[in-house]
């Protein structure tokens, strides 16, 4: 069994060699000043000659012309918007009818106050709606300071 062990000389890197470096260094020198002289001469485009248009492929007589299809048209979106409602359950998504609240309003669902966090697309397939996250708004806790 062979017993391997950890070097105690640090390796020794290759020699540099000075002048190759200094010939780099020129060249990247002549190369930035060929860029700066390129920049600034002006450009002179040539005129380019219009492109040929191919002629349109023979029609047989025979078949009449078909008229194009017309596109299909986006399904609307629906009127409303969702609320991503959180619960002590899970999330549930709450459809709404009215127009979508300003960030940071309150909303009052079912008794509670919620305030609008952000909006987000609707997570539901196909659907256009927008979705408005929102949190439940705690009411503020009494002041616990004593008077002394």
């Amino acid at each position: 069994m062979r017993i391997w062990r950890r070097r105690t000389k640090p390796a020794q890197s290759p020699a540099v060699a000075l002048p190759s470096l200094d010939r780099l260094a020129g060249l990247i020198e002549r190369v930035v000043e060929l860029v700066d002289e390129v920049a600034s001469t002006p450009q002179a485009t040539p005129p380019r000659a219009p492109a040929p248009t191919p002629p349109p492929p023979p029609q047989p007589e025979s078949q009449p012309q078909l008229a194009a299809a017309p596109p299909k048209p986006e399904p609307a979106a629906e009127n409303g918007w969702l609320a991503f409602v959180p619960s002590p359950h899970g999330y549930a998504l709450v459809p709404r009818r009215d127009s979508l609240p300003e960030l940071g309003a309150l909303l009052e669902l079912d008794g509670a106050a919620f305030r609008v966090l952000r909006y987000a697309p609707s997570p539901l397939p196909g659907d256009r709606r927008r979705c408005a996250v929102i949190a439940r708004e705690e009411p503020p806790e009494p002041d616990r300071s004593f008077d002394a």
